[in-house]
């Protein structure tokens, strides 16, 4: 756990401060996430427990403005079972559907994220079958992290979101047993 909270204080130290829309803070909302953990619904379920994660994004960075100035995420997700955790960074975009669907200041959105990730699970476990039947074989130690969700923002300051992540090595070592994490999160803009 230690480690973890190392790697996440340093990545949020790393961050290119510079390159943020304005001279400002550089943390634009900061979002709390509950999520089932290596969820069913999409793909084999081994591990339990559900995920506890804390998401800091930043403002949009304009650095990056040939692909929409996404902002950067810095995060974690902590799994109450004792089983795989994880600490990631992302970019992410978020486009608004519809406008001013029961306020002024409301929203639909759909936002979509890609990063990276550093995890705890197991690597290989597939020798061993009392670990296997439990325990993902994720294969390498950082992997990728795509995610997409769908929300509903309540005004400038408030939102929660349907959010979808998985995290896989994209057959880029083996094993690679990618696993998928399905919840709510809920955001609080500065």
């Amino acid at each position: 756990m230690r480690f973890l909270l190392r790697v996440a204080a340093m990545a949020a130290f790393l961050l290119p401060r510079a390159a943020l829309a304005d001279s400002s803070p550089w943390a634009d909302e900061v979002r709390f996430g509950v999520y089932q953990h290596d969820s069913g619904w999409i793909g084999t379920h081994k591990e339990n427990g559900t995920d506890f994660a804390l998401e800091v994004l930043s403002r949009p960075v304009t650095a990056l403005w040939l692909i929409g100035t996404p902002r950067l995420v810095l995060g974690g997700a902590l799994n109450t079972a004792g089983k795989t955790s994880q600490v990631y960074v992302a970019i992410d975009k978020q486009l608004d559907l519809f406008k001013q669907v029961f306020s002024r200041e409301d929203a639909v959105f759909v936002e979509g994220t890609i990063g990276g990730v550093w995890h705890n699970g197991k690597l290989n476990v597939s020798n061993n079958p009392s670990l296997d039947a439990h325990w993902k074989s994720h294969g390498s130690r950082f992997l990728f992290r795509p995610g997409l969700a769908v929300g509903y923002r309540f005004n400038e300051r408030w939102s929660l979101a349907a959010s979808l992540n998985h995290i896989s090595n994209a057959n880029l070592a083996k094993p690679n047993q990618g696993m998928n994490d399905i919840g709510l999160l809920l955001g609080m803009r500065f």
